[in-house]
């Protein structure tokens, strides 16, 4: 599945980006499928600035001087998916991340099913 089609708010924010990934996990039966509130569930008070938003997608995300990043929460057909979409601004910037994207992949996963059981109060 291409970006567009699975992060269309993602896509169209970043143009060629360096990094793609994405998790996803089944919402809870009665759970909310608003993605704002899968955002909250899945950032805590640690949400980035909202950059967007439709009926199915949420879009936050964070320009800095070595990278530029989003990370969309879209929520289709009974299921959440984090779509985390990077492009490196400069040589630092792709070093931050290979150090960063370490601890990236091994934390979202953890805090996709950490939001799950939020959503499930």
């Amino acid at each position: 599945m291409s970006l567009s089609s699975s992060a269309p708010l993602a896509a169209a924010a970043i143009v060629d980006p360096d990094y793609v990934d994405e998790y996803s996990v089944a919402v809870p039966p009665g759970a909310s499928t608003d993605p704002a509130a899968w955002t909250r569930a899945i950032f805590g008070r640690n949400a980035f600035p909202d950059q967007a938003r439709s009926d199915t997608e949420h879009l936050t995300g964070k320009t800095m001087p070595m990278l530029e990043f989003v990370a969309s929460v879209r929520v289709v057909d009974g299921t959440v998916t984090l779509t985390t979409v990077v492009r490196y601004r400069n040589r630092f910037g792709r070093i931050y991340f290979a150090l960063a994207g370490l601890a990236h992949r091994r934390l979202v996963p953890r805090m996709m099913t950490r939001a799950r059981r939020r959503m499930t109060r």
